[in-house]
Formats: structure tokens, sequence, C-alpha cells
């Protein structure tokens, strides 16, 4: 993990996040589909039974990652 958009809590253990992976933490999650460029919507799990992350999408573009970070934080557009 590298550039971070936002991070949100959304529960004890998890959290959701826009920012840049690694090429490896791509291909872990089995995601070299979605390329390894660019911006990812993705969770990260720290709970007793799971642990690591797991790519929910990626954005279509830096300014929608701003918008959507602006929307998770709660910021007005």
């Amino acid at each position: 993990m590298e550039d971070f958009l936002v991070s949100r809590q959304v529960e004890e253990g998890r959290c959701v996040h826009i920012g840049t992976l690694s090429r490896q933490a791509v291909l872990a999650c089995e995601a070299e589909h979605l390329g390894f460029d660019g911006f990812f919507v993705f969770e990260s799990l720290d709970q007793e039974n799971i642990k690591g992350i797991n790519i929910l999408g990626k954005v279509a573009s830096f300014d929608a990652g701003i918008q959507l970070a602006a929307i998770l934080s709660g910021a007005k557009p």
C-alpha cells in the first residue's frame, strides 16, 4: 500500500480505503484484471478470524477518486 486519498473505519477491525496498491498486493488479491496503476477501493480487515485486504473496485480517474474520498469523508462537494 502506498498513497491513500482516504481511509475510513466502518467497524472494529474493518476499514475502507481509496489508494494505490503495490503490484504484489493486486496479485495476492487475484485482481490483476483491474490493472496495477491507479486508485483502488479496498477494505482492510484486521479481525480475529480474518486479516488482509479485499479489493472492491477501482475508481475511473484521479478526480473520481477525490470525489469519492470527499463523499466518504462527509465533505460537501
